[in-house]
């Protein structure tokens, strides 16, 4: 049993997984990932095989802060939280079953990658960013519905294997990684290159990065510590963006 300043350790780290959650979560709400109150990103909970934290039901990405979320075990029951739990619990539990190296699962509709998830093309790197993906994504295809059973979980988690992000047909991406700061900068730039892909294909006929080349810029470019980086850079965004809407929303209450 744990002593008393065991027990205070294991709830400062809880505390700071909470915090980086909320704030992931809003990282990607302004960077494209909103679509009203859907989506849901989820942290496993420190040192945990058993339980995650999640963002709760009702609100926009953009809007979570740490009293939003809520804590669920890996038998599908609500620990702590004040909100209800989304349908699509068994996104998260099931890959978190699957893999142990994932600590971070991404599930958000941004509308990019959700239109190109109805095309079931393969996605190959039309920029810098997409050599992270050089490696041709899943597509989960069994159902374009939500994710709502175990056993549908189970399927989605298998068809995801051990890659970085599946593509769910006419649904919206699932991203994962060891990390938050890992998931959320992979899923900022999944979008992006399938936004730039968009772009291009206007253009004209775009010209990829050929498989060898793809794999030695990913092992060059997206290394722990620039994704750390790109992690910061968009988090001094999101602090820019909000202390703006703050200091209007004080302008308009004069």
């Amino acid at each position: 049993m744990l002593d008393e300043k065991e027990m205070e350790a294991v709830g400062s780290v809880e505390d700071k997984f909470k915090e980086m959650l909320a704030l992931a979560c809003r990282v990607l709400g302004n960077s494209g990932h909103d679509d009203l109150n859907l989506g849901h990103l989820s942290v496993r909970a420190p040192g945990s095989f058993k339980s995650m934290f999640m963002k709760g039901r009702g609100l926009c990405l953009s809007e979570v802060h740490v009293p939003d979320l809520v804590t669920i075990d890996f038998n599908y029951n609500k620990i702590e939280g004040k909100r209800d739990s989304h349908g699509e619990l068994p996104i998260h539990i099931e890959i978190y079953k699957l893999r142990n190296d994932v600590n971070c699962v991404v599930h958000t509709h941004p509308i990019y990658a959700t239109a190109f998830s109805a095309t079931c093309q393969t996605l190959r790197p039309i920029n810098n960013e997409g050599v992270m993906f050089a490696s041709p994504l899943p597509h989960f295809d069994m159902v374009t519905d939500l994710i709502v059973t175990s056993e549908l979980g189970h399927a989605l988690a298998q068809k995801l294997g051990d890659e970085k992000a599946i593509l769910l047909k006419n649904h919206g991406i699932v991203v994962v990684g060891d990390s938050i700061e890992q998931a959320v900068v992979r899923a900022y730039l999944l979008e992006k290159t399938i936004k730039t892909l968009f772009i291009a294909k206007i253009f004209g006929k775009p010209q990829y990065t050929e498989d060898t080349e793809a794999a030695q810029k990913s092992t060059r470019i997206f290394t722990k510590p620039k994704i750390k980086a790109m992690w910061e850079a968009l988090v001094r965004q999101l602090i820019r963006k909000e202390k703006q809407e703050k200091a209007l929303e004080s302008l308009l209450e004069k």
